[in-house]
């Protein structure tokens, strides 16, 4: 069977069972009295209350002549259908194995489905290979992930950059009913990247690079003969590790067939509208069939939202012919606000994109030479990305097909709507409340909010029953959070280890571990410990507005590189040292350089204090820029990869403008050969004078092995040499003694950039 017949068969059987359920709702309306609308909660079906309605719901011409019918009398009465509501779909539990050509052990479900034509989405690993895949779950008779299954396994053979996530394998469960495709990682929706990790629209640059991305993706699908129907940000899903930057076209729910035997299909001439109200195309809200055409206008209107959330003045709109009216408007250049921010370059695009037909060829070559004209023209940057290197994108949380603030706003083909899951929220505490951990009798006083992360908050805060004149800091995260994603765990470990060590006056690198618990009101977790002030990154870029100077560039590498001989001494990897991660002390110790941010701390040795077996292969966990060439690589890493990363940190903090040549680089496979560059031409490297008589230590650092015990002794003692040498006073003040002010910890070290976990990733 084609996929074309697959797609009119799942098609078929959708539209039977839907009919009869548009049938019982009518029976339902016409026995409600009148008048009573304003009483009860209006229920679905199943005797849940509706969801409140997105602003941007758009009704169709048939649901506003129902309507219209309902309240006039002339709705018939029918009786209630007899279907039985789908039965749940099975859900794998973690540690369980899914038999296929090859077996798959589930790690985690990071997507449960809410909807008949949706799928659950899991991650999973292949027992034998021990390579980590994404696992789509899906109802055996709709035979949705088998389409998705035969388009993936043509678009891998056209040549170029990949814009689809490879297949692994198809396969079903027969006793459950189930069918399941695995394909290779995908992280966040672009839609998920603008509200939770950018928090507003891309840069320009960035904004062109992704349309490009897009439309190539498109154009591919296309050459196969297949619309897509419902482009929108949340239909591409980012890469992750080394593929971050890229791009991947998904969700072929609603892929229709245009060709059949190289002829164009001839339009039907009622569609039912489906899709997300704020970028379907007009065709789709006029309920009419689409072509490549229509696909083309929902990328135009993606692309403007992309560079400017504005851009699209019906986003807030309830009315269906307003909407069209005004996107009629947009698409010939007249729209509100339209190019307030987007370049007026753009006109062209929607011109040509305006002008064709149902069955129009579109000319993808002279779009992308419009966009690449207008890159070249405002000198942007045409590798840019915004999201490189920022938490969460590996996170895949909600509904498949619904993102944070673009709602499904008309029905999709033949499915029936349900109530969209909750997301979990987090109470922020207030100046004066209270933090009282289970089982213990004196709580926590807030004092004000330090700042606030993906899982928790930073609060600073005294004992309630002492006065305020001894403050700490109180770091707060959800039990609500995937384990996965939780850090406190590990952190807390590894400053109860520090602590004992601050005891026997060691570690002074190291803040103060001051209490952990647990808050049930709250259903968090927390730990207290010093308050420190800004980080190194913050320093530089608030307070000094430039790099340091050579004086305490050399104090500042001699404190890093202690703490981090310390925390190797108790058996434990920081895996993402950046200036970012690394604090200064509050008064009479401004002098002192601590060390934050244990999240992916890792332990390098066993339980007997023997060093630990390379694996084969490691997650990528870290900042890019960062980043140790073997996690880049998605190696192990030992010491001397914490070394490295200090390397760059150095040179970073001593010479901001050379230190890192591949600072202004974006692509991570770009970075890690400018790193590997870095090491192996260091003599003709940029970087300034004093920065070169780092040489041996770059070398030292390079030439060691996963299991090599570094000399920290021999490490600062070059340091002190050299800075004698260069003419640096380590003694001196450094450059940031009275100008702080005392600014407590601000969260900007809490908002590490990182993709982290909160487990032991074995």
């Amino acid at each position: 069977m084609g996929i074309a017949a697959e797609s009119k068969q799942q098609s078929k059987l959708l539209k039977a069972q839907t009919s009869k359920k548009r049938k019982a709702v009518a029976a339902s309306k016409a026995r409600t009295p009148e008048g009573s609308g304003r009483g009860k909660k209006p229920t679905t079906p199943n005797g849940v209350a509706n969801p409140t309605k997105s602003k941007t719901k758009v009704s169709t011409a048939s649901t506003m002549n129902e309507k219209k019918g309902a309240s006039t009398g002339d709705m018939k009465k029918k009786e209630p259908s007899s279907r039985k509501k789908p039965s749940p779909m099975k859900c794998f539990a973690n540690g369980e194995i899914v038999e296929g050509v090859n077996q798959f052990k589930v790690l985690s479900q990071i997507r449960k489905s809410s909807r008949l034509l949706d799928h659950d989405v899991y991650v999973v690993k292949d027992v034998e290979a021990d390579e980590e895949y994404r696992m789509k779950v899906a109802r055996k008779d709709l035979q949705i992930l088998k389409i998705e299954a035969a388009l993936l396994r043509r678009l891998e053979k056209i040549p170029g950059d990949k814009c689809f996530v490879s297949l692994v394998e198809y396969g079903n469960v027969s006793k459950d009913k189930l069918e399941f495709l695995v394909v290779s990682s995908y992280g966040s929706t672009l839609q998920e990247i603008l509200k939770k990790t950018i928090n507003g629209p891309l840069s320009m640059d960035c904004s062109f690079v992704v349309g490009l991305q897009m439309l190539r993706a498109i154009q591919n699908l296309h050459s196969l003969g297949y619309v897509h129907r419902n482009i929108n940000p949340s239909a591409f899903n980012c890469g992750l590790g080394m593929d971050e930057t890229s791009l991947y076209l998904q969700d072929f729910r609603q892929v229709r067939k245009f060709e059949e035997n190289k002829k164009h299909v001839t339009a039907r001439s009622t569609v039912k509208m489906f899709g997300c109200g704020r970028f379907a195309n007009r065709a789709c809200q006029n309920s009419k069939d689409q072509g490549r055409k229509d696909d083309l206008e929902s990328w135009i209107y993606t692309l403007f939202y992309l560079i400017d959330h504005g851009s699209l003045s019906w986003k807030n709109e309830a009315d269906s012919q307003i909407v069209v009216q005004q996107k009629d408007l947009f698409m010939t250049g007249d729209g509100k606000e339209q190019f307030s921010r987007a370049p007026r370059g753009l006109a062209p695009l929607l011109s040509k994109v305006n002008g064709y037909e149902f069955t129009s060829a579109p000319e993808y070559d002279s779009f992308k030479n419009l966009i690449n004209g207008i890159q070249t023209s405002q000198k942007l940057n045409k590798k840019s990305c915004d999201w490189l290197g920022k938490c969460g994108l590996d996170e895949i949380g909600g509904d498949t097909d619904r993102s944070v603030d673009c709602r499904m706003t008309g029905d999709r083909d033949f499915v029936p709507k349900g109530k969209k899951p909750k997301r979990p929220t987090r109470k922020k505490l207030a100046k004066g409340d209270v933090i009282l951990g289970v089982g213990a009798t004196d709580g926590w006083k807030v004092i004000n909010l330090l700042g606030s992360g993906g899982f928790g908050d930073v609060y600073k805060v005294h004992r309630e029953s002492q006065p305020i004149t001894k403050c700490y800091a109180l770091k707060t995260e959800s039990e609500e959070g995937e384990k996965r994603y939780l850090r406190l765990k590990i952190e807390v470990t590894v400053m109860m280890k520090t602590a004992e060590k601050k005891k026997e006056n060691k570690f002074k690198n190291f803040i103060e571990f001051v209490d952990r618990g647990k808050c049930e009101q709250l259903k968090c977790k927390y730990v207290v410990m010093g308050l420190v002030g800004p980080s190194l990154e913050d320093i530089r870029r608030k307070y000094l507005l430039g790099s340091f100077s050579k004086h305490t560039s050399f104090n500042v590498a001699i404190q890093t590189v202690t703490a981090l001989q310390d925390l190797h001494s108790i058996g434990y990897l920081h895996r993402d040292i950046k200036p970012a991660n690394y604090a200064v002390g509050l008064e009479d110790r401004e002098d002192t350089v601590y060390m934050l941010d244990f999240g992916i701390a890792k332990l390098y040795v066993d339980e007997n204090g023997e060093h630990k077996v390379k694996r084969k292969k490691v997650k990528f966990l870290g900042t890019l820029r960062y980043a140790c060439r073997a996690c880049m690589m998605q190696q192990e890493q030992g010491r001397k990869d914490d070394l490295e990363t200090w390397i760059y940190l150095v040179f970073d903090l001593m010479d901001e403008s050379h230190g890192m040549p591949w600072r202004s680089l974006c692509s991570p496979k770009e970075i890690l050969k400018s790193k590997n560059e870095f090491f192996t031409n260091f003599d003709s490297s940029s970087v300034s004078a004093t920065l070169k008589r780092l040489k041996g230590l770059v070398s030292y650092v390079d030439n060691m092995q996963y299991e090599t015990t570094p000399d920290y002794d021999y490490i600062i003692n070059f340091l002190k040499t050299t800075a004698t040498e260069a003419g640096a006073k380590i003694s001196k003040k450094l450059d940031w003694i009275g100008k702080l002010k005392n600014k407590e910890f601000d969260s900007e070290s809490d908002r590490s950039d990182k993709k982290a976990s909160g487990e032991d990733d074995e």
